[in-house]
């Protein structure tokens, strides 16, 4: 059977598909798996997973519609089976998986602008399934292959030794026995900006935990609050910078810290499929959907009643209260310290 998975967003969208793919090349062992990455990012995540049999890249966002149907219809009639993984409630996906023209199209039916968004173009479709995690919800895809997983493995990164070597190299002399991440960024993409606490938090709490140490992760859109917050806390010799580092060498890096706290977004996924424990920072979005997978974590948010506000489709973020993203931006420092000490307490990094 050949099977081509299509596009989806963001690291972490293509990091919790990892699990899926493990359960379904376990499963059909013949099968051959294709998967199309719009991103190079995505792309790199993903490169030498053993699960994968070829991983394309085609940026469709920088393409005309003619330069995507000129991609397309050269895969049309290879396949046995698409798979539009969750979540892709985006009219373009369902097209692309039409055009391709595999006899079995999976996918979801989305309860957001389902029709509009032409889901009805895939043929073997579940309902999505609001208190699911998005990893639960790829697993049900493959029950249109007959597999049925009794458990659900973690989400996987599949690192060389030259790259594990490379994120020693970033990390460095560690100012610190207790090294710990921080991404206090998110993608930009549909207004998720205002998913980030305030920098200005992140200085107080690095403030408050003086004894540990900081890497602040970010590309060429966080530099400026890691610089920031860097230039903010008391100490700054407890501050390493790791900007615009290669994805995979930033994987390679996440490995090696004790823990790592993020918004939610691609690095906060990243560093739960490298294995590293999570505080992950919740606001307008469900962590029911998309919490750290199969990694020991701690979710900090606040329990307001417009939140969690968001759900997929392709309209942007937005905030309807008057107070506006204080879902997030309201989140205590306190909250988010004694969370970072119990984890490190829970994982054995310190003792309490």
């Amino acid at each position: 059977m050949n099977i081509i998975v299509l596009p989806l967003y963001g690291i972490g969208d293509v990091l919790m598909t990892t699990p899926a793919l493990k359960v379904l090349k376990t499963h059909l062992k013949d099968c051959r798996i294709t998967y199309l990455n719009m991103f190079r990012s995505t792309y790199e995540v993903l490169r030498n997973n053993p699960n994968i049999d070829s991983l394309l890249h085609f940026p469709f966002l920088e393409k005309s519609a003619l330069e995507t149907l000129r991609y397309a219809l050269p895969l049309r009639g290879k396949f046995d089976c698409s798979i539009n993984f969750y979540p892709s409630n985006r009219r373009q996906y369902n097209m692309l998986a039409y055009l391709i023209g595999a006899r079995t199209r999976i996918g979801h039916h989305y309860l957001h602008l389902d029709n509009r968004e032409l889901n009805f173009l895939k043929n073997r479709t579940v309902t999505e399934d609001p208190r699911l995690h998005n990893v639960e919800e790829n697993m049900r895809l493959l029950e249109f292959l007959g597999i049925k997983a009794d458990t659900v493995p973690p989400m996987e990164i599949f690192l060389s030794p030259e790259e594990d070597n490379k994120g020693e190299v970033l990390i460095g002399p560690s100012p610190a026995a207790i090294k710990i991440g921080v991404h206090a960024g998110t993608s930009i993409f549909k207004g998720h900006a205002n998913k980030r606490w305030p920098r200005e938090n992140f200085v107080e709490l690095i403030n408050r935990l003086p004894e540990y140490g900081f890497y602040l992760f970010g590309d060429k859109d966080e530099e400026e609050a890691n610089a920031f917050i860097s230039d903010s806390v008391a100490d700054r010799q407890r501050i390493i910078m790791i900007n615009g580092a290669p994805i995979r060498e930033v994987a390679a890096a996440i490995k090696k810290l004790d823990l790592f706290i993020a918004n939610d977004s691609g690095l906060m996924h990243l560093a739960a499929a490298c294995g590293t424990p999570v505080v992950a920072l919740f606001g307008p979005t469900n962590p029911d959907l998309v919490r750290p997978w199969g990694i020991n974590h701690r979710v900090v948010r606040l329990d307001s009643d417009c939140s969690p506000c968001f759900y997929y489709s392709p309209r942007p973020l937005k905030c309807v209260s008057p107070n506006e993203y204080a879902c997030i931006r309201g989140l205590p420092v306190s909250a988010v310290g004694d969370a970072v000490e119990q984890l490190l307490s829970e994982t054995g990094k310190i003792k309490k």
